[in-house]
């Protein structure tokens, strides 16, 4: 290939010189002055050598000088500052530290929410893994529904999705948050707790690394921002009067609830009065609405508790007494050995189409009570509330018989009809007692034979009350009974509050919907939380007790097979037992077993044949 030859650019009349003459010519004016500051005479190797040291010499002075200035600031000697010099520094140091804190934030997020990705040879955030834990929840949720809608809710197979475990937490994309189906359970259950485990490792390693950074900061930020005694002890000193008033404020803080009277107006009263006996405040004391029985429920109910040792009181809600059952009010009036306190409470009361009824029809009817609510001059008032189920308005009646005890009066909430005592329910809880109280003990039923989610009375109720979004996250939760409370006064008062509260706020008048409340400000978290911190007024720790390990054992769920199959009933005995083997003191909705309510029945016509005798033995 030929090569282009270059050729030299012809010079123009405008071009520069290009004559080294014509340069130094020109330069020659200033050639003294040059030569002067370049050291004529003197190696070109030594001039670098001195320019270099005398660099390095002015630099050393002005760092000096900085850290010197350092120095005095973070010690306090800095009065000989000048104003802008101590504001450059205090920016300096403290923009170092919050450059530290917010890398040791970042890396900490980092440690927590990105374990997944390193697994999974990638980064995401954790806003995004909860992203993908949603999705794939939802998308459990979309399986549920369409399981439901084809087998109409009741499809138990081991293939079912319905009420499978879950995971809170997200786990990757190839072990999803669920199992496939209820026969794959188990052994979901152990990969997922196999991968909890790695995080958990890997947790453990980013932590150590975070905060042995962290330990570094600190030692600098102490170093670079040490202060005299003196001045630290004025500090802690406002710090501990801070606190102090922090504490004393608290309550201020925790959540509370309207009382129940204040719907009847401003300056409004109680008027309802008991039909007969009288509340004594310090005693214990049982809640129990049992308006329409006849009087073998009464009899089941009163002298089982009277056979339990218990001597305190029981404020019992009734008909009126033109519409109690015969023999009722002889027997409540002339029992012995317990303080019974009775209530009469007038109900109107309506079918769901407002058509007015005769009585609650065991709870289906919807009404209002009369002549309960007074104004500042004693004048009845309407009932301040839409009406509703009975069931529903009893909270209310609790409200107004617990505010005639003492705070740490021990007070229990049970249903009458199917209620057995066979130990005095408050002899474990009299020594525990004290100044502080506030306790609030709720019980379970069965947790493996049936979940808020998977019973649909439960479901719905809460699904009626709040909505199915709200109360979704419940559903893998354990049922807790409304039928079965336990508390100091003090926490009582607090919980039947915030029970009327929710039908004011949600208007559910379903019969059952009481229940739904009762979950709902338990795993809200309304009335407290794990950490045993107050949450609401006058409730100091909440406990929650699995079926058949507290006082009160809730039965209803366990319906696969005899209590005496499950080792729950000694029939020899005929006793309702713990799962410990121990004596339950309160068996609750007994009836649902045929065995135990063979055995109550046999009792109650024992019970009534006795106190006929003698009545019969008094004439």
């Amino acid at each position: 290939m030929m090569q282009r030859k270059k050729v030299a650019p012809i010079p123009s009349s405008s071009s520069p010189s290009y004559d080294d003459n014509a340069k130094r010519v020109k330069l020659k004016p200033n050639s003294s002055k040059l030569s002067a500051f370049c050291l004529p005479g003197v190696p070109a190797p030594l001039k670098l050598v001195l320019f270099t040291f005398l660099s390095f010499a002015t630099l050393m002075v002005m760092t000096a000088k900085d850290h010197h200035a350092v120095f005095h600031y973070t010690r306090g000697r800095n009065n000989n500052l000048p104003e802008p010099l101590r504001v450059t520094l205090k920016k300096k140091i403290e923009g170092k530290h919050e450059h530290e804190s917010s890398k040791l934030v970042t890396d900490e997020n980092l440690t927590h929410n990105n374990i997944i990705a390193k697994q999974e040879g990638g980064t995401i955030s954790f806003v995004e893994s909860e992203k993908r834990l949603k999705r794939q929840l939802l998308k459990l949720l979309e399986l549920q529904k369409e399981e439901r809608l084809k087998h109409h809710g009741r499809h138990k197979s081991e293939d079912s999705v319905l009420g499978v475990k879950i995971s809170n937490r997200y786990l990757g994309e190839d072990l999803l948050p669920y199992p496939q189906n209820k026969k794959d359970e188990s052994e979901w259950e152990i990969k997922m707790n196999e991968r909890k485990e790695e995080l958990r490792k890997i947790d453990e390693r980013e932590w150590r690394k975070m905060m042995d950074r962290y330990q570094d900061m600190m030692e600098d930020i102490v170093h670079n921002n040490h202060v005299d005694a003196e001045a630290q002890n004025v500090k802690e000193a406002t710090n501990k009067a801070e606190d102090q008033k922090n504490q004393k404020d608290y309550s201020q803080t925790l959540t509370s609830w309207p009382s129940p009277i204040e719907r009847a107006g401003p300056n409004s009263t109680i008027l309802l009065k008991p039909a007969f006996g009288m509340h004594r405040s310090t005693s214990n004391a049982i809640f129990v609405f049992a308006e329409g029985y006849d009087l073998s429920i009464y009899l089941a109910f009163i002298e089982s508790l009277s056979n339990s040792g218990y001597t305190g009181d029981v404020v019992i809600s009734i008909s009126q007494e033109d519409k109690l059952k015969p023999g009722v009010k002889e027997y409540l009036t002339s029992k012995r050995g317990l303080n019974i306190v009775g209530y009469e409470v007038e109900w109107n009361c309506f079918k769901s189409s407002g058509e007015s009824v005769e009585g609650s029809r065991e709870g289906r009817s919807h009404c209002s009570m009369h002549h309960v609510f007074g104004d500042a001059d004693k004048n009845y008032v309407d009932d301040p509330r839409e009406t509703r189920p009975v069931a529903t308005a009893r909270y209310e009646l609790y409200w107004m018989w617990s505010v005639n005890y003492n705070a740490n009066s021990w007070i229990m909430l049970i249903d009458a009809r199917d209620t057995w005592f066979q130990l005095d329910p408050f002899a474990e809880l009299n020594g525990i007692a004290g100044v502080n109280g506030g306790e609030l003990h709720l019980y379970g039923e069965n947790a493996d034979a049936a979940k808020i989610g998977t019973s649909t009375y439960n479901r719905n109720w809460l699904i009626n009350a709040y909505g199915e979004d709200l109360v979704t996250p419940y559903f893998d939760k354990q049922i807790i009974c409304s039928g079965s409370t336990i508390g100091h006064q003090v926490a009582i008062e607090t919980y039947l509050r915030a029970m009327v509260a929710q039908f004011d706020s949600t208007k559910c008048k379903n019969k059952g919907c009481d229940q739904g409340f009762h979950n709902y400000l338990y795993y809200s978290g309304q009335l407290g939380d794990d950490s045993g911190n107050p949450i609401a007024t006058g409730i100091s720790k909440v406990i929650v007790h699995d079926q058949g390990t507290g006082i009160i054992n809730n039965l209803a769920a366990l319906r696969e097979k005899p209590l005496s199959e499950w080792g729950l009933y000694n029939a020899q005995k005929e006793l309702v037992l713990n799962w410990d083997g121990s004596t339950s003191a309160v068996a609750h909705q007994y009836d649902r077993d045929s065995e135990v309510n063979i055995m109550v029945k046999m009792k109650k016509r024992n019970f009534e044949q006795h106190w006929k005798d003698n009545m019969v033995a008094q004439i």
